[in-house]
């Protein structure tokens, strides 16, 4: 096989991407020696998902965590947010970074459905960060590709391209455009100051806690009632805050906890339906499929066996 970023220069220099505008056109510069690389370290693709929501205009992934980074990408549409507490709007060309173990959820704008790539990393050590860490902590999640949207666009197509086949993707293709890409989207954010989306309200200290303490213990049999004991505030208090600053009502937000992990679960392991309904917090499995499908807009087989990639036999 040639190498691998040959094909990639190869592929661009026959697109017409970095063709000149006029012919027998030469060019040439002097350049001075670099600054050190930014060593990011082995990163490999653990898992990877594509959304096209132009059948399904109320798609929608419920609040959920991974325990690696995971880094998405518009190709089209818009779409909504919610990260670690607050709210972002999605468009095309924008590049989504979720850190482990920070609760999140999204939806596909009605009008303007998103096709979306969301592709899970481990093993990412970038210099002065923790460890599998994109350093977006205290800004965005959300990052414009800018004037870099035509190379990640193909970077990202040829990314999905290459993992399509199940039986034999070709992985060491695929670091290697995950590593031009990460490259790619950290010299954006050390030469660009992004403007960070800006809060409605400073979220209440109390409503974090409340916060935490779900996403913590959705899968315990918890309620309003149980919580306002926990935290010693009436039900009526506790839900009119809660509800103020997180635009959700605290049953709404249990259940949206439960049904995210159960989405990420169908989609990321092969337990069955019931084990992942009993570990989300359904103790009853007919409340799980009823609450799923409501939320969801199709039953838990259904949702596995279209949003499950590469495609694999619903168990």
């Amino acid at each position: 096989m040639e190498n691998y970023m040959f094909q990639i220069l190869r592929w661009f220099c026959g697109s017409g991407l970095f063709a000149p505008e006029k012919e027998n056109y030469m060019y040439s510069s002097i350049y001075k020696k670099p600054d050190p690389y930014i060593s990011i370290g082995r990163p490999w693709i653990t898992n990877l998902s594509y959304i096209q929501a132009s059948g399904r205009p109320d798609w929608i992934f419920y609040i959920h965590t991974h325990n690696a980074v995971e880094i998405s990408y518009i190709f089209k549409g818009k779409g909504s947010l919610f990260c670690d507490g607050k709210q972002y709007e999605m468009k095309e060309g924008d590049i989504v970074v979720k850190n482990p173990q920070i609760p999140h959820a999204e939806n596909t704008h009605p009008d303007d459905p998103l096709e979306e790539i969301c592709i899970l990393i481990e093993d990412l050590e970038i210099e002065g960060e923790p460890k599998n860490t994109f350093p977006v902590t205290g800004g965005s999640p959300v990052i414009c590709s800018g004037e870099k949207k035509v190379l990640l666009e193909a970077l990202f197509r040829e990314i999905l391209h290459c993992m399509s086949d199940k039986e034999k993707p070709e992985n060491a293709y695929a670091g290697e455009l995950l590593h031009a890409i990460l490259t790619a989207v950290l010299a954006t954010i050390k030469s660009e100051e992004w403007e960070q989306a800006s809060d409605k309200d400073m979220q209440d200290r109390h409503t974090q806690e409340i916060r935490s303490y779900i996403e913590e213990n959705y899968a315990r049999d918890i309620s309003l009632d149980s919580i306002a004991d926990e935290f010693h505030f009436s039900m009526y208090y506790l839900a009119r805050q809660f509800r103020k600053h997180m635009n959700y009502t605290v049953n709404n937000y249990i259940v949206s906890c439960r049904i995210g992990e159960a989405q990420r679960s169908l989609i990321h392991t092969d337990q069955s339906i019931s084990d992942i309904a009993l570990r989300c917090g359904f103790r009853n499995l007919s409340y799980f499929y009823t609450s799923f499908r409501k939320k969801v807009g199709c039953t838990p087989a259904e949702f596995k066996k279209l949003y499950r990639y590469p495609s694999e036999d619903v168990k």
